[in-house]
């Protein structure tokens, strides 16, 4: 059984907290997941990123030249040199859940239903913290969300 884990953005950034100087809130079940989906040796542990989630950070986090220099070198190189983490671009499949989230129970920002849209197709556990995608998700129960 293949295990796959969606990040959101703030999920991600407190997966590199040290780098974002931000506070560790991921608990160390989730932490040791995401070690998994990063070691060869978990073949049935995967990662997905929605490509939002790099833009989100590009556009608000790296504020400088010589800070997304090293998030490039430090970090985003990680991830496109891993075998087992899927930077997820926009498919058919996404946008189509991406249209049937009800607006009605909770208005979810654009990049928030994007990143819900990955989760939901690719049947993955979403590492989010965000109170809009959970009060959603309590509603709906369409996926599990860790953190």
């Amino acid at each position: 059984m293949i295990h796959h884990f969606v990040f959101d953005t703030v999920g991600f950034i407190n997966y590199h907290y040290e780098f974002f100087n931000e506070t560790n809130r991921l608990s160390q079940r989730v932490t040791t997941d995401i070690k998994k989906c990063l070691s060869p040796d978990y073949i049935d542990y995967k990662l997905i990123i929605p490509s939002i989630v790099f833009i989100e950070v590009f556009d608000t986090q790296l504020t400088n030249d010589e800070i997304a220099v090293r998030f490039k070198s430090e970090i985003f190189s990680m991830y496109l040199d891993c075998d087992d983490v899927e930077i997820k671009g926009l498919e058919k499949e996404v946008i189509e859940i991406y249209n049937s989230i009800d607006d009605n129970i909770i208005k979810l920002e654009t990049h928030d239903k994007i990143i819900l849209s990955s989760a939901i197709q690719m049947n993955g556990k979403l590492i989010t913290n965000d109170g809009k995608i959970t009060t959603y998700n309590n509603a709906v129960q369409v996926i599990e969300l860790v953190f």
